[in-house]
């Protein structure tokens, strides 16, 4: 059994060469390993250390989504490690901008780095703003912040929900200091160069080119977020073109923590540097 992995894939071509090299990682049988592990033994979480069997609420038909444990699921502990690695790199305080604020993984990262975390949450409307006063209201297509805000960006799960994944990432390039990270997860089609595009907004109309789907919103529950898109290779390129270097996937797979999932036996996440002025 591989039980720890940080591997970083950069276009098809070498996911296509990880597929045919390392086919344990592709077999679901391997996933289920691992969490046969977690199940008799628990897990360590990033930040608040060991959780028992009887603490860990595991969904096997959905690893990503679930191992549940301290209020935040898989892939949420595969971001966490990934930050964690960035911090460890960086001298001095980080100041970290997340593209969320009400939710588990949110308030964890409120109280891991107390003032040198922000949050924010989609607010649009006046009755939103009510019903959440004291959460920050921000457009992650144009974000309030100044030039140079923030030493990462955590986006988990966001940017399929965006009309405009460019602009979006434009401004986490813009709001990210020389040598920032931008990571996360999003649904990605790891088998594809160009992004699957199932809306489109246009004069403020939305436009369904596939069947609407519609993910979990923590704001609006009833209602979910609309998926946009599901970014392929290009996502990189488009990175890249905004700013960032050595855009890429990383690959996190731990039977320590707890970061594994069924298809594949790895999370996917993603991460890019913020270039240089």
């Amino acid at each position: 059994m591989i039980a720890e992995l940080d591997i970083e894939v950069r276009d098809i071509d070498e996911w296509r060469t990880l597929s045919r090299n390392w086919p344990t990682l592709f077999s679901p049988e391997h996933g289920h390993a691992l969490c046969d592990y977690v199940t008799r033994h628990g897990l360590h979480d990033p930040i608040n250390g060991l959780v028992a069997p009887a603490d860990i609420q595991i969904d096997s038909e959905n690893y990503r989504e679930s191992v549940l444990a301290e209020g935040i699921v898989t892939r949420h502990r595969a971001v966490l490690l990934l930050l964690q690695d960035a911090l460890q790199k960086s001298s001095g305080s980080t100041r970290v901008y997340a593209s969320e604020a009400v939710s588990p993984l949110a308030r964890r990262l409120q109280a891991f780095l107390k003032d040198d975390f922000v949050g924010s949450e989609y607010l649009p409307t006046e009755l939103d703003r009510k019903q959440h006063p004291n959460v920050l209201h921000q457009d992650i297509h144009q974000l309030s912040f100044d030039n140079d805000s923030f030493d990462a960006y955590v986006s988990c799960d966001v940017l399929e929900h965006v009309p405009d994944l460019r602009k979006a990432v434009s401004e986490a390039a813009r709001v990210l200091k020389p040598g920032g990270v931008f990571i996360g997860t999003v649904p990605f089609a790891p088998g594809r160069h160009d992004t699957i595009v199932r809306a489109l907004m246009t004069e403020g109309r939305i436009e369904h080119i596939e069947e609407p789907q519609y993910h979990g919103n923590p704001t609006r529950p009833e209602e979910g977020s609309l998926v946009y898109q599901v970014p392929g290779w290009d996502f990189m390129d488009l990175c890249r073109e905004v700013g960032f270097k050595d855009p890429c996937l990383r690959l996190i797979l731990s039977r320590r923590h707890g970061v594994f999932a069924k298809g594949t036996s790895f999370v996917i996440t993603f991460h890019a540097v913020c270039g240089d002025e």
